[in-house]
Formats: structure tokens, sequence, C-alpha cells
């Protein structure tokens, strides 16, 4: 071996000793915390799923919380003139209007999957408020009335409050927490009076026509105009001096008859027959729709069919059922 090979052989060692040296890791002073591998991190569990919230009867959409779809419904009379501005119809789910004495609109809103801080002017009580909401077990904020509509009240089995029952209905005007507040304990939730549409089904199965603009015309009686807002997917009409809007309106056409009264005052006004059958016009989304509808009585729920016999399907949403009489002019353009 020559003296190169041999300074090789001896060198090669050394440089293997430090090399090994200068790769490892050092060791960990005392005291110093030592690193553990953990693994495989551990899956971060899926967030739980959003309850759904239930659907209110009365508009068929999804209230704001659950408890609201359980509890009592409140309706309340007012009465309208061209030069009124009513309170609280922008918080109603159902309205049902009757053309009453002169130019005015006795209207009923029912109120249940919103609350409304001020409902007014408070109107008395009539047969078609009595007639119309029977079936949806409200308690019904009222101001007095005629003798004989008074004993039809209490027949009906409603529950009901007025003025000289505490401060409720205070100088005309109520409130949904307070009419529920007042109630009796144990009411429960309305019937769905609607058939509401789902997943996008429409209105009618057949004779569906598109619909831009809804009017009711009656010899004597305020006009009422309804027009299609494609941005807000509404209908928008004006009641009294206020503008109301709709997801549907829905116009029954039925006879009228005069009732006189005499007690507290005599005179004679003009009243709805809700109960029976008729034609239905009816506008929701887009769309229009015709067919008959049909109330046998008080405890039923007012049925909607298109022509060919099956039930209309408005859009999920708060709606205005109109009461035409058999002389008013209905016309969908």
């Amino acid at each position: 071996m020559n003296r190169r090979q041999m300074l090789r052989a001896a060198l090669a060692p050394a440089v293997v000793v430090a090399f090994g040296t200068a790769c490892s890791e050092p060791e960990p002073e005392a005291g110093s915390v030592d690193v553990v591998d953990p693994g495989s991190a551990p899956a971060t569990p899926a967030p739980s799923p959003t309850p759904s919230l239930p659907a209110g009867p009365l508009t068929g959409a999804p209230v704001s919380a659950a408890p609201l779809a359980g509890r009592q419904a409140v309706a309340v009379p007012l009465r309208v003139s061209p030069s009124t501005t009513p309170a609280g119809l922008d918080a109603a789910d159902l309205v049902y209007a009757e053309f009453a004495e002169s130019d005015t609109l006795h209207l009923t809103a029912v109120f249940h999957s919103r609350d409304a801080a001020k409902i007014g002017p408070v109107a008395e009580i009539r047969p078609v408020d009595i007639r119309s909401v029977g079936v949806l077990h409200p308690v019904v904020g009222y101001a007095g009335g005629p003798t004989g509509f008074l004993t039809q009240f209490e027949k009906s089995g409603l529950a009901g409050v007025t003025p000289d029952d505490g401060d409720a209905i205070d100088d005309g005007y109520t409130s949904t927490a307070a009419l529920l507040k007042a109630a009796p304990k144990g009411g429960q939730p309305p019937t769905p009076p609607l058939d509401h549409a789902t997943d996008g089904a429409a209105l009618a199965a057949r004779d569906l026509v598109p619909a831009t603009e809804l009017s009711v015309t009656v010899s004597g009686g305020p006009s009422m105009v309804w027009r299609y807002d494609q941005q807000k997917s509404l209908w928008v009409g004006k009641v009294g001096s206020a503008t109301v809007t709709a997801a549907s309106v829905i116009v029954l056409t039925m006879e009228y008859r005069t009732l006189d009264v005499r007690n507290p005052s005599p005179r004679s006004l003009p009243s709805a027959n809700v109960f029976g059958e008729g034609a239905v016009v009816a506008v929701s989304g887009p769309s229009s729709a015709k067919g008959r509808w049909r109330k046998p009585g008080q405890g039923m729920v007012c049925t909607l069919a298109d022509s060919g016999g099956d039930l209309l399907h408005p859009q999920p949403g708060n709606a205005w059922v109109i009461y035409a009489p058999t002389t008013a002019k209905v016309t969908v353009k």
C-alpha cells in the first residue's frame, strides 16, 4: 500500500464519524420539552345541520321562530275609507275584505307569524268577521257592535277582547301582544286555510295565464287595483291611503244582502254571504287562474279549485281575500 492509499484509509473513518455527528440532532438540554409526533390530527366534526323552521299555517312560509307556528292567531276588524290610514296591515298573514257602506271597506286582518305593534282603527264586529275566521280559532279584538252581531259572536265560541276588557284596545288601536296577553289561556293555532304551493308548483293545473294587474270595480264602492311587482314577486295595492302588498290576491264572487240593525242605532248595511259557492279569480306570482270556491259552513275551510276541480296552490306568503258582489267587475290583465 503506497503512502496515498494509507492516508486515505486512515482518514475515511474519521470523515464518517464527523459527518454522522454533524447530521445527528443535538441532545435536548435538561428541562426542555420533548416534542412527540401526535400522528394524524383528528377529523374536524361536521357541523350539525341547522334545524328547519316549521311553516306558518296561514302563509305556508317558514316562521322566524319555531314557537310562532304553534301559537294562537289574532283577528281584528278594521273600517277603512279612502282617507283612512290603517295600521298593522303590513304584518297581517291574511286579510278578508268586504265592501261596506258607501265607499268603505270592512277588513278582517288576521295575524299569526308576525307581530304588529299597532293595529287599527279597530271596528265593530260583523257577521263577515265571525264567518271568515271561525275555522282559524283566533282571539278577536273588536269595538262592540249591534246587539244581534254580539249575540252571534257569543254563540260562535270565539274568544273576544273589547275596550271594556282592560287596556288591550286603547283609543281605537291595539296590538298582537296586547290581545294575546288578554286572551284566555289554551288557545290553539289556526287551521291552514289555503293549500300553498310547494317545490315551485304552479297556481293551477290548467288554464293558467300570465297576469300583471287585477282590478275589482264595485258600483258605489272603492275600486281595488293590484299590480304585480316582478322585482319583489309581490302584488301591490292601495287600501285607504296605505300601500299594501300580498303574495296572492283571491277574489271570491258572492251574493250580498242588506242587514237592518236596530241597536244601538237603526241602520242598514251590506253583508257578504260567505257560506255557499261561487266563482274565484286568483293571482299569485306572475300568474292568474279561475275556478270555483266552496265553503259549506263556519267550521269548514273555504276550498279553491281550478276549472277542472283540482285545488289552487297560491305561493307561500300573505294573502288578501276579497269578497266581490255578483255585480262587481273583476278584470285581470
